[in-house]
């Protein structure tokens, strides 16, 4: 009789199929992944994926087409579905399809998901995608005999992860002629909470991922045994003074913008739009005053600028308007446009002034904060370095958008340096595509890109051996993305650097550090 929870398949012994450069550690998890349903719990760079490469390798045999059985790898992020399907075919012969939203999945019916069942043995894909599937009952539990979670401390609350579990692994765990996938997840840190969490806390979440997964956690013991094989990065502290940027020059510019919103909202009165349709455009603009002020006070008039820039551009949809009409279209991006006329005019024009040509006195002037001045003078200082790969860690897109345009401005000519961004799939604003993204972590592995700065969706997972430098410019919020972050810098004596403002709390921070 078939035995999912055990090793026993029919008359078959289910075994290991390592590979020969395989580490004692990921043996060891091997082993211990074949027994039970397991949560691997190793530092970014211990090589998870390898692990369950070899899972994978060792559950083959019942793969194998014509066999009516999948293996299901999932993935957080679009970016690590290609990541992913590339490390499985380089190390496999297993037959491995690829799933991302653009590719249209929503749209697909039980025929289609048949088709690549029939013709695939691996499939790898983001959460939400088997939800629906399963949902639609387009793919069956049953038919999965091994179900991968790759950053598996998401699964907690409504994410899909955790749906995946609840709704249907759950719900057939108590009865007896189930027949359940085996549970493999990873993580490089199975808690996800704010850094002022109890150790009795952390216990709890650890217990409760377990519980959730049905599956046991597993770690390596000896930290001197991933030391041998993983290149830490040195993590370091910097300082910096917040200045505020002159107390006239702000309070004018914040007036000016409240008179230009105020001036929008009559328009938006004075239309023959709908009440929806107005409620929608006066939120519009209220999240983009908001977002020009932060800009404003958080980076300097130059990049407020740059913000205001950017979203009056026609052709940029940075905004899901979604029922939006032309008309209120018309007047937001009108209001972003008035705005960046604003910030234009409060700086100094003609040919011989340049954002670059002083950064001190524009830092002085209020144009560049002295937070976005730290940044430059940290990138400086590796200026010596050939083939520079940094990541920038931020938490807002636009932050993201406008820091890559100062960049540009003034990197390529004193380094040489190219700068990109990559924004990932937040409600509100339009992520980038995955295709955009795919092209911009590839030019970064082939160094065409030297730095990108990056919101949390480069966190986890992103595998690019050459990353020498990390910068978190917004602190984390969390933990876990503290961890998942200082994961990138991959390189031998790679640098992590936390940007702290000086006198503010340092909890997180320091409690990290420790």
């Amino acid at each position: 009789m078939e035995q999912i929870n055990g090793v026993v398949f029919g008359n078959q012994q289910l075994a290991a199929d390592p590979l020969p450069f395989a580490r004692s550690y990921q043996l060891e998890a091997l082993e211990t992944a074949i027994k039970q349903n397991t949560i691997v719990y190793l530092e970014t760079g211990s090589g998870k994926t390898l692990i369950a490469i070899m899972l994978l390798r060792s559950y083959a045999y019942l793969l194998r087409k014509p066999s009516p059985y999948i293996a299901v790898f999932l993935v957080p992020t679009v970016v690590l579905v290609t990541q992913q399907g590339d490390a499985l075919k380089m190390h496999t012969d297993l037959k491995v399809g690829t799933y991302w939203g653009e590719m249209g999945v929503d749209f697909w019916d039980a025929s289609t998901w048949k088709h690549e069942v029939d013709k695939h043995e691996v499939l790898v894909m983001t959460p939400a995608i088997l939800l629906s599937a399963l949902r639609h009952r387009f793919l069956q539990l049953n038919m999965i005999k091994v179900m991968i979670f790759d950053e598996c401390h998401n699964a907690r609350g409504r994410h899909p992860y955790a749906s995946i579990m609840s709704e249907f692994y759950h719900r057939q765990l108590t009865r007896d002629s189930a027949q359940l996938p085996r549970i493999f997840g990873m993580t490089a840190s199975p808690i996800k909470s704010k850094g002022s969490s109890t150790a009795d806390n952390y216990w709890k979440q650890i217990s409760d991922l377990e519980n959730l997964m049905n599956s046991k956690v597993y770690t390596c013991v000896s930290e001197s045994v991933l030391a041998e094989y993983i290149p830490f990065s040195n993590t370091k502290l910097e300082m910096y003074e917040h200045v505020d940027i002159p107390c006239t020059l702000s309070l004018s510019l914040a007036h000016d913008l409240e008179m230009l919103k105020g001036k929008h909202e009559c328009s938006i009165s004075k239309s023959n739009m709908s009440d929806n349709s107005a409620g929608s455009a006066r939120k519009r603009l209220s999240k983009l005053h908001s977002a020009f002020l932060f800009c404003l006070t958080e980076m300097g008039v130059w990049l407020a600028f740059k913000a205001a820039e950017f979203l009056s551009h026609e052709e940029t949809s940075f905004f899901s308007w979604g029922v939006l009409d032309v008309c209120c279209q018309t007047i937001v991006r009108n209001f972003s446009l008035g705005a960046s006329k604003i910030f234009s005019a409060r700086l100094p024009s003609g040919l011989h002034w340049s954002i670059g040509g002083d950064i001190q006195a524009n830092t002085e002037a209020g144009y560049l904060s002295s937070k976005v001045n730290c940044l430059l003078e940290l990138l400086l200082k590796y200026r010596h370095l050939k083939d520079l790969r940094c990541i920038i860690f931020v938490e807002r897109i636009i932050t993201a958008i406008v820091l890559r345009s100062l960049l540009n401005e003034l990197l390529p000519e004193l380094c040489g340096w190219r700068t990109e961004y990559t924004a990932g799939h937040i409600s509100e604003v339009q992520s980038q595509s995955r295709k955009i993204q795919s092209k911009i972590v590839e030019e970064f592995r082939k160094g065409l890109v030297n730095i990108i700065v990056a919101t949390s969706i480069l966190e986890e997972g992103l595998d690019v051996q050459s990353c020498n430098l990390v910068i978190r410019f917004d602190p984390s919020a969390t933990v876990c993305s503290y961890i998942q972050s200082r994961g990138r810098a991959r390189m031998q004596n790679s640098d992590f650097l936390l940007m702290v403002r000086r006198n503010r709390s340092l909890s997180l921070s320091v409690a990290l550090l420790s």
